[in-house]
């Protein structure tokens, strides 16, 4: 295939895909008309038709692609593949809910909320790079015994926008720490810096577990102190999953079909889903596993992990994308500007008019991204949430489903275009 040719597909594929039409046009510079009026803007890569002017302020996305966002949760409960998910306020959980569970049953952990959401029992290891003074603090007393042999801490997921935290969480096995701590660095006239602390954490995710209460929640933290929480693990057996119900073993079916079919779209290398992503996306999706069966949990389990290394890939891929297309109109307005250019280009030195245009951008390009369905956090965390394994596994075959058809209608108005270019 000829780049002239795969530049074709690849531009019909993004109108398709985002409803936006790729060109070479210059940045308007001159200020947008009214929000009301729902102009095209022109952009050095890009056409944006934008319909955001009616969110509110509490709707808005993330520049970053990132979904842990309450109300984004709360939007999708409408969709019934969606399971909806609890969110605590930190500060209401009181003491009080411990006594209406049997205290032998109950683990007490240190809190780390995250922007992410960790699947247990996939046996794979996970790395969390810690700057905050008090993750920093956490790792080192999990490494230093404080919480016991088995080094036991708890992830749930944070939400972005109002900050309340998931009821369910993951149950994390400390397994490693290196500390990567820069001290005693100078500045250029050599003033000493402060000491930049980052140690790394190698853990894996042993359970789910459901947030009883946080034992300081009504306290304000010093920057080195962090929350403590009750929690009741939820229990796990291996149970099979093949010949359980005959709809079980319809929906298991189903499962690996589909992933077999998208896996092999992504990595061959003439498709669309595979020529549109970067090389290092690329390269990642060739490494997915071959997975042929879902015979009991663990299986589900490591597929639903699998599943999420795609999502977070495609995610990245979607990221490094949109941050090319800011970079290189701030660059290019910048340049147009009179005087000296000043690297790197701050958004804040732009023409307000630019700075919106670039934040309309942005929110276009994360409804679309939600829009794609391969998003790796809410999903996810409803999966962990839900407590029926039929329920987890009707959930997991609604995303592949989704996922597969997606790139099957692209595949099939592709070869169409191609059909009328012949």
């Amino acid at each position: 295939m000829t780049p002239e040719r795969l530049l074709v597909i690849t531009t019909f594929a993004s109108l398709i895909a985002r409803g936006a039409a790729f060109t070479h046009s210059h940045f308007s510079s001159a200020p947008p008309a009214d929000c009301s009026a729902n102009n095209e803007r022109l952009s050095a890569s890009v056409t944006i038709k934008t319909s955001l002017c009616s969110h509110n302020d509490h709707r808005q996305f993330t520049s970053d692609l990132d979904t842990s966002l309450e109300w984004l949760a709360k939007e999708r409960q409408d969709n019934d593949d969606n399971y909806p998910i609890e969110w605590l306020d930190a500060q209401h959980l009181t003491s009080e809910n411990i006594d209406i569970i049997d205290k032998e049953e109950i683990l007490r952990v240190p809190l780390y909320p995250l922007p992410a959401v960790y699947t247990p029992h996939s046996g794979e290891n996970h790395t969390i790079v810690n700057t905050e003074p008090r993750n920093v603090q956490m790792a080192r007393d999990l490494v230093a015994g404080k919480w016991g042999d088995r080094s036991l801490f708890c992830v749930t997921l944070r939400a972005r926008d109002t900050h309340r935290l998931a009821s369910v969480g993951t149950l994390m096995r400390l397994i490693d720490t290196e500390d990567r701590s820069i001290a005693g660095a100078r500045t250029w006239p050599g003033n000493i810096l402060p000491t930049l602390n980052r140690v790394v954490v190698t853990c894996q995710a042993v359970g789910i577990v459901d947030i009883v209460n946080v034992e300081n929640g009504h306290t304000s933290l010093a920057e080195s102190e962090y929350r403590v929480v009750n929690v009741k693990l939820r229990s796990f057996t291996n149970e099979a999953t093949k010949g359980k119900t005959e709809e079980m073993d319809s929906m298991t079916h189903q499962i690996v079909t589909d992933y077999q079919k998208v896996r092999s779209t992504y990595i061959n290398s003439q498709s669309l889903a595979s020529n549109e992503l970067p090389k290092f996306a690329r390269k990642a999706v060739h490494e997915l596993p071959d997975l042929n069966k879902l015979d009991d949990e663990l299986d589900y389990w490591k597929l639903v992990d699998t599943w999420q290394v795609l999502c977070n890939t495609i995610r990245q891929a979607k990221q490094t994308q949109l941050q090319g297309v800011i970079n290189e109109i701030s660059v290019q307005v910048a340049m147009e500007a009179k005087g000296p250019l000043e690297l790197p280009v701050k958004r804040r030195n732009l023409p307000e008019h630019v700075q919106k245009q670039l934040e309309e951008m942005e929110q276009q390009a994360s409804a679309d991204y939600v829009e794609l369905g391969m998003e790796p956090i809410l999903d996810f965390q409803e999966i962990i949430s839900m407590k029926d394994s039929l329920d987890r596994v009707r959930k997991l075959a609604a995303m592949m489903k989704r996922e597969r058809a997606r790139l099957e209608a692209k595949e099939s108005l592709i070869r169409a275009f191609l059909s009328e270019l012949e």
